[in-house]
């Protein structure tokens, strides 16, 4: 039985202000790597090992319909996902206008990652999923584990010395705790680009999320009352239900009506069929404790490891009371930044800080539409013209 206040967790990653989005609905009932072969690409299913024992799911596309196969001279593109998200974010907008396509149309070997806990990475080499214990992780155990075992997977399986990483959201977190941690990761990223990115978070204005973090301690006391650590995916009871209740026009505004009473966003075209897409694929898991550090940016100011108060700390941190930041300065990857002016999780106020503190940033791009939000990166019909011919370039300039 799912906790009502699990279900208050569910989402809350999942929209922005969104444009159309298109795709066929049958696609909502498929799995990644059925859609992208689905629509010709061929596609492989990769399971790798992480160095504390999570067993990760990597769908590579290898082939496109209209270029064939990858050209070996180019370097593979590895992408990652958000918060609660999952390989599928990538391909929700469907085979014309979505980045991983829009690359292997291109010639480019494209990895779609999925770090532990989502959908498509639940197991381990020892522990279960029913076992606390497997979820006690951060996106800090994500950039020091999951993401050096998918580069050092990749680039293993192509030959190449490095690869192009394009992340939104907490996927661009990982990348600045594997580098500012395991510097020596450094040379294997030909060039990385951070759609969102999430590092410094002080200004957060969703107004539900600021809310929770205000209460961050009632909220941890409850959910570690109720044995809730895992935000899980929706169940099919769930989006069976969705399905019946905004099966047209007229009910689509009442559907409309309760996601902006949940989430305190409006989402005036978003379609019909789009429904089914989203609420099938997203969210697709963490952990509780993914939440948590979140929460603990927004409170600190700082972009740090997890904090278990001062005692805890000292044990973990050399006897500090209080986590030390991540140092910035030892990122030396090349990194080019897109934000939006409309993002309510990534502030811009916060992006301009961490492209301050960056040594080797490339480029910091400012979205032009000013309704431009978190998930538009991924869901905008536009992005293509506002975004994706920008990031390819870039990826074949490097």
């Amino acid at each position: 039985m799912r906790s009502s206040v699990e279900i208050v967790f569910l989402g809350l990653f999942t929209f922005g202000c969104l444009s159309e989005v298109k795709f066929n609905a049958e696609d909502a009932e498929l799995t990644t790597p059925e859609i992208t072969q689905k629509y010709g690409y061929s596609t492989e299913t990769h399971h790798i090992h992480t160095e504390d024992g999570y067993i990760l799911e990597l769908h590579r596309i290898r082939a496109s319909p209209s270029f064939g196969r990858a050209d070996p001279s180019n370097l593979p593109v590895l992408l990652m996902h958000g918060l609660m998200g999952s390989s599928a974010d990538w391909i929700l907008i469907g085979p014309e206008d979505s980045l991983p396509y829009l690359l292997s149309d291109r010639g480019h070997d494209v990895w779609l990652g999925n770090t532990r806990g989502n959908r498509y990475s639940r197991n381990h080499s020892r522990l279960s999923t029913e076992e606390r214990e497997f979820w006690d992780f951060s996106f800090h155990e994500l950039g020091l584990y999951d993401l050096p075992a998918m580069v050092d997977h990749v680039l293993e399986q192509t030959g190449a010395r490095r690869l192009h990483y394009i992340a939104h959201s907490q996927g661009t977190s990982m990348f600045f705790v594997l580098n500012a941690l395991r510097p020596e990761y450094a040379g294997k990223f030909q060039l990385m680009q951070a759609l969102a990115p999430a590092a410094f978070v002080t200004h957060l204005k969703h107004p539900f999320l600021r809310f929770l973090v205000e209460h961050q301690a009632v909220a941890t006391f409850v959910l570690e009352s109720l044995g809730v650590v895992e935000v899980k995916p929706f169940p099919n009871d769930w989006t069976r239900l969705v399905d019946a209740l905004c099966p047209d026009f007229l009910n689509r505004a009442l559907c409309l009506d309760a996601m902006h009473s949940l989430t305190g966003s409006k989402y005036p075209h978003l379609s019909v069929n789009g429904y089914r897409m989203v609420w099938h694929h997203v969210p697709a898991g963490c952990s509780v404790k993914q939440w948590a550090h979140f929460g603990q940016l927004v409170t600190s100011g700082h972009f740090r490891p997890y904090d278990y108060g001062p005692e805890r700390n000292r044990a973990r941190y050399a006897g500090q009371s209080a986590p030390p930041d991540y140092d910035l300065a030892r990122v030396t990857v090349p990194v080019v930044i897109y934000y939006g002016l409309a993002d309510e999780l990534t502030h811009p106020a916060d992006v301009e800080l961490l492209a301050e503190k960056l040594p080797n940033l490339v480029a910091l791009n400012r979205l032009p539409n000013a309704t431009f939000n978190h998930m538009d990166f991924l869901l905008a019909s536009n992005a293509k013209d506002a975004l994706y011919d920008s990031i390819i370039s870039n990826v074949e300039q490097a």
